[in-house]
């Protein structure tokens, strides 16, 4: 028989923990006649084994304490280790934790481990008093316990406690039947008795020790231990009976078994096929769903464990009703909702996962079944790493992530296309979006700001698709732009200045270069005595001024009624006295009202759109004025444009996926029918070598005209700030995105 580890623990002290390792220790020796060794590690209440036991707590006959072992565990075998372990006269060995409660946290993690190994051939039983609570080394004990007592009172204080600490083991993914609660000094009369303690933990007790204050009184004057020194007594002859239910009767060998993992590997742990009964109702379960949905035969153990636990959770729970309710009590309902579930699939993982006895492995399926009931399923671990950028769903088996500006394909699956849907369905209905085959595309919102957009069959050909653009859960400030290399300093203060100067500005890009970004750091720059509205199709902007009002567009409703578009909204914006106007992005006819905006009164509006230089920004921007249909000739168009914007900046992605400002150019002006541009700040790309760009910023040497309306507002630029490099060849006539005259 291997080597049997019984945890004694309990949630308070005061309990009778100790009392009651010694004496089950002692026990195991009266009814087995079987090698047991104590270990004391409770750091509190060291010495007091010790004391119970008769034994000399100082000198040359203390027993030596782990912590003195501890320097020499690689250097000494089981027979030699056997002889430096101090004996009691029943047979027993005692190890305490250390010589002193002051040294007790000295001893490290890993030497617990390497004295446990070098005592496990020395022994049938090892009892463990592991003190109170949980802590890294009663953690490292019940990992390997073929058995986990914990002691609980007849006191209501005591049992909630108690209550708590079984429930704190379970989510940590000990099973159930490996958690067994001892009542002691229960008294043959009073208020909390074993069926109402039985209430109050929500578990039965597995066995009710009698409260016997003079015999324990006794034992301990005497020191020495009730089960030897007075065996006739009740409360001895219950220990007694209790070894024998838990050894000879095969209680602990069943609990043992729990501790040694069974069936075939699978992922980080172990598991075994499901049963036949089983397999028939996941198969069921498997038809409701239809869709792509793959036969059960065809899916890997862990999956069809995890399908189980959640197809259960769904029949126990009502999702929808604990929701509400939740909504109603106040507080954090999203937390207390995954708590919830939490300890509900807990439940259901001793029913369905008793086998897979690997700690984190439990803990892991656990996870992704609550990730999948209120979260984002598989996405969520995405969602948490602060390094990916972007997340790409291109089908249930395709998940992409961006990190660093790489795109890599990860091992993240969904098990169907119905579980796909249903984290679609999560994430749209919280905001009011819908999507189905009449309206099979969404765009829309995380909590954090993250954007989504969604598409499902018939459009997507291969099945559901989800595109989140992360954000960070604390936005980035121009200070960090700087330091990724995306702009220089100089240039941050020339938007500064040119922010807090009311000039409109126009961030130009292709997808994913980080307009967005851009954006709402520029924003940033805005005075907070200033009214800021901002119009979005799905809200991202993050606007720490305190006078913000965002506005957000509305799809149609089922009926196909109740849009509300970008434009409507600028032209509400011009109703509500801003003093900016911030809008997400120009993409179509509200182009026209921006431009009337700017050129009435609404300097220093701010913008994105997409284009790959300022030249196709502003070729761009008069297409989407055109939208408007209002039948405007381009000349007219372009006055108004060139009126209107002040600064361009081009935002790009380069080719080893960093995002960095590539231009800063002003609008200087018409010359004839095209609207002149003149560079002020450009990025100059100089080779490429080890997977990065090579380049430099650098100004081009012309001064912005609107510079003396930065001075006459009080904005002061560095000296120097607009001087070309001294020894650069680089050419600037025509300037940079300026075609030749009489050319558009």
């Amino acid at each position: 028989m291997s080597t049997r580890i019984v945890a004694v623990t309990g949630a308070r002290d005061g309990v009778g923990r100790t009392t009651f390792a010694v004496n089950l220790a002692l026990s195991l020796i009266k009814e087995t006649r079987s090698r047991v060794l104590l270990l004391d590690l409770d750091g509190e209440s060291v010495g007091d084994c010790q004391a119970l036991l008769g034994m000399p707590l100082q000198g040359e006959q203390a027993a030596r304490s782990a912590l003195d072992f501890a320097p020499y565990t690689q250097q000494l075998t089981s027979d030699q280790f056997r002889q430096y372990i101090s004996a009691h006269p029943a047979g027993m060995g005692v190890i305490p934790l250390a010589p002193s409660p002051e040294r007790s946290a000295e001893l490290p993690n890993d030497k617990l481990q390497e004295l446990l190994g070098l005592a496990a051939p020395l022994c049938d039983y090892m009892v463990v008093d592991c003190g109170v609570g949980l802590n890294d080394r009663s953690l490292k004990i019940f990992e390997q316990a073929a058995g986990i007592f914990v002691l609980a009172t007849p006191d209501l204080s005591v049992l909630r406690h108690t209550r708590r600490l079984v429930e704190s083991l379970q989510r940590l993914q000990f099973p159930a039947e490996l958690l067994k609660v001892v009542a002691n000094k229960v008294p043959a009369k009073g208020a909390l008795g074993p069926d109402k303690m039985t209430r109050v933990l929500g578990r039965k007790v597995m066995v009710t020790l009698p409260d016997e204050p003079n015999v324990a009184f006794k034992a301990a004057m005497e020191a020495n231990p009730f089960v030897l020194g007075q065996p006739r007594e009740r409360l001895s002859r219950v220990y007694d009976e209790f070894v024998r239910k838990v050894v000879e009767m095969g209680a602990l060998d069943r609990m043992a078994q729990l501790a040694r993992p069974q069936g075939a590997s699978v992922g980080g742990g172990r598991s075994a096929t499901l049963s036949g009964d089983a397999q028939q109702e996941l198969a069921a379960y498997q038809k409701k769903r239809g869709g792509k949905a793959a036969s059960v035969e065809n899916i890997d153990p862990r999956t069809q464990i995890k399908m189980l636990l959640h197809m259960r959770m769904v029949e126990k729970v009502d999702l929808k009703s604990l929701e509400r309710d939740l909504a109603a009590d106040g507080g954090d309902r999203d937390e207390a909702l995954r708590e919830r579930i939490t300890q509900a699939v807990v439940g259901l993982m001793d029913q369905v996962g008793a086998h897979i006895t690997d700690r984190t492995e439990r803990k892991r399926i656990v996870k992704e079944v609550v990730d999948e009931a209120v979260g984002l399923g598989p996405l969520e671990d995405f969602l948490e790493d602060e390094r990916v950028t972007e997340i790409m769903v291109n089908g249930r088996n395709d998940v992409f992530v961006e990190m660093n500006g790489k795109l890599t394909k990860t091992s993240a699956t969904f098990t169907d296309d119905a579980q796909l849907l249903g984290v679609i369905e999560r994430i749209v209905q919280p905001i009011g979006r819908r999507i189905d085959e009449k309206s099979p595309m969404v765009d829309a919102r995380l909590k954090d700001g993250s954007r989504v957009n969604a598409i499902i069959p018939p459009l997507a050909i291969d099945g559901p698709s989800i595109t989140i653009r992360k954000f960070a859960s604390d936005p980035f400030k121009v200070k960090d732009l700087v330091k990724f290399g995306s702009l220089t300093a100089e240039m941050a203060d020339f938007l500064r200045a040119c922010v807090e100067a009311h000039m409109n500005i126009l961030i130009s890009g292709g997808t994913g270069s980080g307009k967005t970004t851009l954006l709402n750091v520029m924003s940033s720059f805005i005075p907070n005595d200033e009214r800021i509205v901002t119009v979005e199709d799905s809200a991202e902007l993050q606007l720490k001024q305190p006078h913000v009002v965002r506005l957000e567009t509305r799809p149609p409703n089922v009926e196909g009624e109740g849009e509300v578009g970008i434009r409507e909204l600028v032209r509400n914006t011009l109703r509500m006295r801003p003093d900016r106007i911030v809008v997400g992005e120009c993409r179509g006819a509200e182009a026209i009202d921006m431009l009337q905006a700017m050129n009435t009164g609404h300097d220093g509006s701010l913008t994105t759109i997409h284009s790959n230089s300022p030249r196709d920004c502003l070729s761009r921007l008069e297409t989407l004025v055109m939208f408007a249909g209002l039948d405007l000739p381009s000349r007219a168009i372009r006055e108004q444009m060139s009126s209107a914007i002040h600064i361009i900046v081009q935002q790009s992605r380069l080719s080893d996926g960093t995002r960095k400002i590539t231009q800063i150019s002003e609008v200087t002006g018409m010359e004839g029918n095209v609207i002149t541009l003149q560079d002020i700040f450009i990025f100059k790309q100089e080779g490429f070598a080890d997977g990065k760009v090579l380049g430099r910023y650098m100004a081009t040497g012309f001064v912005p005209k609107f510079v003396q309306t930065l001075q006459a507002r009080g904005i002061a630029l560095p000296k120097g700030l607009f001087a070309r490099p001294q020894g650069d060849k680089t050419s600037t006539k025509p300037p940079a995105g300026r075609p030749p005259r009489g050319r558009r």
